[in-house]
């Protein structure tokens, strides 16, 4: 970096700067815009989601299925009390649920606790100190969320089996002892006291054929009257993981009265609120597993599987007395729920992360301004008319300002959003492949009617 701008100020101007002083001046004034990591490919694919345009996109689409399910009615200037652009039927927001995965993994040794990597500074010749961690190859999978009532959903653990046949499946029934039920009415007319469920498979993952059992299973029991009729309807928003696009689950789901809409692919870190709740979760969760992966190294005993309840639901170890901090109750309170629903700005909708500044904006095709009510199109614009202007002057009294030449970012794909019911979305339906596709046809809206045009 500093032989580019030496460069630039060197050419043709007289200048002989050699050191790195008018460098350290620029990075100082424009730090945000450097690159000091590793390339990640995760982050740069939700750098390329996470824009103005997909969310405000896919915002309209929520919005349009909440009033044409019958979850709500447009808000009117004598709703002063609501907030957000809909208005919520009466016990609607027990019915519009939001769940993730994550990891339940064992080995103390990787430090995946969510979020951003963030950047470590280190001294390599000053070595760290020594601590006991446990080495495991077997990693489950956790299922947790909430609905807009701020109710958490009963936890799923996706267990991993050897097992080739359904009769020869074994769990231990140390599970049952120390996993709680979890209260909470749903769709019933009192409080119930509901249980954690449990799925086996080969790979501990979910897959099209786990999703759909977990979904019959462990959600459409909560909801014991759904039907699809108005006020009687589930919605389930979901990533873009396996099995959220198979034609045959979401067709039995949908004639069910159960809707599954999907999000922004790439952007669960602010459109999805189970994700906002497993900020909290991993940290605690791993802070559990370092405290119980030591007392236990102490006494030469390893992690079971069944540890995976102490670590959600804390407890006393009864092999080593260590005391473990109850996360789950904690990350999905009651309170926290209701929180992370709002940073999401789907219920209510308030569209928060575009309030947030938490999108990237992009400028039109071409280089155009698509919406003059847009300030950041507007600001965009006009940075990079100035870049290219004062980069001109410099270029006029001598300079090589090629090397400081910044374009403003610029769409390279606009969403060819289809209308409901037409041929073009259902020739986009057919020939969709990835979750990419179909947002790119449908804006994120279920697709059960158009589904049963194919």
């Amino acid at each position: 970096m500093s032989k580019r701008v030496n460069a630039c100020v060197n050419y043709k101007a007289g200048y002989h700067k050699t050191s790195d002083d008018l460098t350290k001046k620029l990075k100082r004034d424009t730090a945000d815009l450097f690159d000091i990591s590793k390339v990640n490919t995760v982050e740069q694919r939700r750098l390329q989601w996470t824009t103005s345009l997909n969310l405000s996109i896919w915002f309209d689409t929520w919005k349009h299925a909440l009033l044409s399910l019958g979850f709500g009615g447009e808000r009117t200037k004598t709703d002063t009390a609501v907030n957000g652009e809909v208005v919520l039927f009466d016990d609607q927001a027990l019915r519009i649920v939001n769940l993730d995965e994550t990891d339940g993994s064992l080995d103390d040794t990787k430090e995946q606790q969510g979020g951003r990597p963030p950047m470590v500074f280190t001294w390599s010749d000053m070595p760290g100190g020594c601590t006991s961690v446990n080495k495991s190859g077997y990693s489950a999978t956790i299922i947790c969320g909430s609905n807009a009532e701020g109710e958490p959903l009963p936890p799923h653990f996706q267990l991993k089996t050897l097992a080739k046949t359904d009769e020869a499946e074994r769990i231990r029934v140390d599970w049952f002892v120390s996993i709680p039920h979890i209260r909470g009415p749903f769709g019933h007319k009192e409080i119930q006291s509901l249980p954690c469920t449990f799925g086996l498979n080969e790979r501990a993952g979910m897959n099209a054929i786990e999703l759909h059992k977990y979904i019959s299973k462990a959600i459409l029991p909560l909801y014991p009257d759904v039907a699809d009729e108005p006020l009687k309807r589930v919605i389930i928003k979901l990533d873009s993981g396996p099995g959220r696009m198979n034609v045959d689950i979401l067709a039995e789901l949908g004639l069910k009265g159960v809707y599954v809409i999907p999000g922004v692919p790439n952007t669960t870190h602010v459109t999805q609120e189970t994700d906002q709740n497993y900020s909290l979760f991993k940290r605690t969760y791993r802070v559990n597993l370092r405290a119980l992966a030591q007392a236990r190294h102490q006494l030469r005993k390893s992690l079971q599987v069944t540890d995976l309840a102490y670590l959600v639901f804390g407890g006393t170890d009864n092999k080593t007395s260590c005391k473990l901090a109850d996360l789950f109750s904690r990350a999905f309170s009651h309170e926290n729920n209701l929180k992370c629903w709002r940073k999401c700005g789907s219920i209510p909708l308030t569209r928060m992360p575009l309030a947030l500044g938490l999108a990237r904006h992009e400028l039109g095709v071409d280089g155009r301004i698509e919406n003059l009510e847009e300030r950041e199109q507007v600001r965009l614009k006009r940075l990079d008319e100035s870049n290219r202007h004062y980069c001109d002057f410099l270029t006029a009294n001598g300079f090589d300002s090629m090397s400081l030449r910044k374009s403003a970012p610029v769409r390279k794909i606009t969403p060819a959003v289809t209308a409901p019911q037409s041929k073009e979305r259902i020739l986009a339906l057919k020939r969709r492949k990835t979750a990419g596709n179909h947002f790119h046809a449908t804006g994120g809206q279920h697709f059960i009617r158009e589904e049963h045009c194919l």
